[in-house]
């Protein structure tokens, strides 16, 4: 063995394990990590890489199924995943994008957008590589996630050898079994950053280990996290500005050291580079705009358009959170609430973390401490983020939570084998080994599996809406190119409007996408910019024609009524069935608000059905009928 004197990672002999693998250690190890590394043999090192590529491998089967099962049909994006394939494809442009998506942030109209640009940059090569197809941007998305998956197994070898990272890969697979294949392939930005918020968290507790090469990695992935959905702002700032504090403490105490001295500098200085490009594109969109976006954050959050949710009903979401059988079950997403179900097996579970860490603490542990250290952190963090949300507690806005929970089984996991390890003997120990690992690949093979036979099963994001704008477009872009051409054909200006009461213009947005895969220069009222980026804003002066997209009785007969107008496309999805129920559904939502004494919102039933669901006075079972009525359209 060869030894390296800087800080690094796990001991490990020439098999690759662990020291405590080796000397009698659990299914990780029963040795405090220690703070020098050792080179593995050539043979040792490829078996690790072949390991390693193999996990990973079987994690990329079920999104690997769900996207051939998903490239058997035609997707249009509608909303959010038009906004961003739009993005996306503005990389190459004149105009790249310099912020996030846009967001519930602020006045409609005027919205803020989520902090920065990363996770379009990142999408975009694949994106383009494979054509620039709907489908192209869901394998692009995929790609990033078994990035992400990959980086998290390298972490975890890391730290402790190849069974950590065996039981790294199981992890990821509950993971992605409960987050579920649509999740998984659906490039929106709630959805984008869960991965690497576990490579985020396994990042800084090797950074609190004494891995300082990691530095940069929490840097990058944090940055994917932060920039891309605001909600794990605070949580990516604390546990940054936290770890940071710890590790420059820890050189302090060792500043006569000028080679640890050295190291600490050297690698902070590679972190706070790249920190500078990653958000040099938010910081340029600050300087060149008024306001600039981070402005419009800042107000957004120092003056708060309702009152946030508080600290009591943040601690019954975090603990409906912490309950692990949820992970194995596979997550269910209702769309208003996430507080639903039993508190208790959060609370059982919270105590048994806590009695785990007390179980690290007596056995010195140190880098079990280290990533407990790390998730208590996250765990307050978690509470106060949680605390900060206002109005509807959606679920998309605590899906990190899950993370946390997944690396807290982990640690407890790892506790309780090293507790039970210390009471074997070496015979014993040997087998306990065995039994454990063999125990995480089952748990990774049938989760995986599950997961795979879900995959089949996948359908694309918002199937109704996505159909009817296939045939809207087809129908469409026939028309444009027809003779003669209405606005210029292909060489025309088209000014995009729209009138939707029911999906807040998702398919208005999906239109301005499709037509402008198509290759047709369309553009936007100043309302709709800060969906459709401010460089598609145009006036009607500009425009050579213009292609409104009307939705529901009214604005359709209002439009038909025009006069030098041509209807070109039209088409109504619903069953009579599904008519008759919407009617239904409408005369019963205009009771029940009447009877609740808000009146004031009768009108949002054929003006704004997704604002309405927002809104908090509605009383749940009023909020299920409008839930319903916009999934019949």
């Amino acid at each position: 063995m060869n030894p390296s004197p800087g800080p690094g990672t796990s001991l490990r002999d020439d098999t690759g394990l662990a020291e405590g693998e080796r000397t009698g250690g659990t299914a990780f190890s029963s040795a405090a990590s220690p703070r020098r590394r050792l080179r593995l043999p050539t043979a040792a090192r490829s078996r690790a890489i072949w390991i390693g590529a193999g996990l990973l491998a079987l994690l990329a089967l079920p999104l690997v199924v769900a996207l051939a099962v998903l490239a058997q049909t035609t997707w249009y994006p509608i909303l959010d995943l038009a906004m961003t394939e739009l993005r996306v494809r503005d990389v190459s442009s004149s105009h790249p994008p310099l912020i996030g998506l846009v967001g519930r942030i602020g006045p409609l109209g005027r919205q803020g957008s989520h902090p920065g640009p990363v996770s379009f940059w990142a999408l975009w090569p694949v994106y383009r590589l494979f054509g620039a197809s709907s489908w192209a941007i869901q394998v692009s998305t995929v790609v990033l996630h078994l990035v992400a998956m990959g980086t998290a197994l390298w972490i975890a070898f890391r730290r402790q050898g190849v069974r950590l990272m065996i039981a790294a890969a199981a992890v990821l697979a509950v993971l992605a079994h409960a987050y579920g294949a649509l999740t998984l392939t659906q490039p929106w930005n709630p959805y984008l950053p869960l991965v690497f918020f576990i490579v985020f968290v396994l990042a800084l507790w090797s950074v609190i280990d004494g891995d300082l090469p990691m530095l940069p990695i929490a840097v990058l992935s944090g940055s994917v996290c932060a920039q891309t959905h605001v909600p794990y702002l605070g949580l990516v700032g604390g546990l940054g500005a936290f770890t940071i504090a710890f590790a420059s403490w820890s050189t302090y105490r060792r500043r006569k050291d000028q080679a640890t001295l050295r190291r600490f500098l050297f690698w902070l200085a590679i972190a706070g580079g790249a920190a500078v490009v990653v958000w040099m594109p938010p910081i340029i969109d600050q300087i060149v705009h008024d306001p600039g976006n981070l402005s419009v954050l800042s107000d957004y959050f120092r003056n708060p358009p309702e009152s946030p949710v508080g600290l009591r009903r943040a601690i019954d979401v975090l603990l409906v959170h912490l309950n692990p059988f949820h992970l194995v079950q596979g997550l269910t997403t209702d769309r208003t609430q996430v507080e639903t179900g039993s508190v208790v097996p959060g609370l059982l579970f919270l105590g048994a973390w806590v009695a785990s860490v007390v179980g690290a603490w007596r056995l010195r542990h140190r880098a079990l401490l280290h990533l407990d250290l790390v998730l208590g952190v996250a765990l307050v963090l978690a509470l106060v983020s949680m605390s900060r949300i206002f109005g509807l507690v959606w679920y998309y806005l605590v899906l990190w939570a899950w993370g946390i929970t997944a690396l807290m089984m982990l640690a407890t996991v790892w506790t309780l084998a090293i507790l039970v390890d210390r009471r074997l003997d070496r015979a014993s120990t040997a087998k306990a080994v065995r039994l454990g690992t063999v125990a995480m690949v089952a748990i990774l093979v049938a989760f995986t599996a599950s997961f795979t036979y879900n995959a089949t099963s996948v359908d694309v994001p918002a199937p109704r809406l996505s159909k009817t704008l296939g045939v809207l477009t087809r129908q469409t872009v026939r028309a444009l190119d027809r003779d003669p051409v209405p606005g210029g054909g292909r060489d025309g200006r088209y000014l995009v409007t729209l009138r939707d009461p029911v999906d807040i213009g998702a398919m208005g947005y999906g239109l301005v996408n499709e037509l402008e895969r198509h290759g047709f220069n369309v553009g936007v009222i100043e309302g709709y910019g800060p969906g459709a980026t401010r460089y598609r804003v145009r006036n009607s002066e500009d425009a050579t024609g213009v292609v409104h997209l009307a939705i529901g009785p009214d604005d359709i007969a209002t439009w038909r009524a025009k006069p030098d107008l041509r209807e070109i496309a039209s088409l109504d999805p619903r069953t009579a069935k599904q008519r008759a129920e919407y009617a239904d559904l409408r005369d019963r939502v205009i009771d029940e608000l009447n009877d609740a004494g808000i009146s004031d919102l009768v009108p949002a039933v054929d003006e704004n059905l997704f604002r309405l669901g927002l809104d908090t006075r509605v009383p749940e079972s009023t909020r299920r009928r409008v839930a319903r009525m916009m999934d019949l359209g």
